[in-house]
């Protein structure tokens, strides 16, 4: 399989199964042999505060998706609002704001990813 997607994650713990599921997908496709990257907007930042916490119940798969790459970026302007920039650094992600403080759509809808937003 040769599939791209791109992953971006607007939903925050309020909304669980949007992060669990785009988690699922993108490790999924990266077992099917395609290429997957989670992109962290909106209030998804948030969950950087939660999930590093062994005992939080996705933390497994979050880890699993954080060790193969599949986790591409991190909205700075929305890691500020959600008071995560320091965890999204302690986790070492990359965090973005080449689209007016926002990740931009542009470098990966030219690398060949279809958008996913959840």
């Amino acid at each position: 399989m040769s599939e791209k997607v791109a992953l971006f994650v607007f939903a925050g713990p309020e909304i669980p199964c949007r992060l669990m599921h785009a988690l699922v997908f993108a490790l999924d496709l990266q077992a099917r042999g395609g290429e997957a990257k989670i992109v962290l907007e909106g209030e998804a930042p948030g969950w950087l505060l939660a999930l590093p916490n062994p005992k939080h119940k996705m933390h497994g798969m979050y880890g699993k998706a954080k060790a193969a790459g599949l986790i591409d970026a991190v909205c700075r302007a929305c890691a500020v609002q959600a008071g995560a920039v320091e965890a999204a650094e302690e986790e070492g992600l990359r965090l973005a704001n080449d689209a007016m403080g926002h990740v931009s759509l542009a470098p990966y809808l030219e690398a060949g990813f279809t958008i996913a937003t959840l």
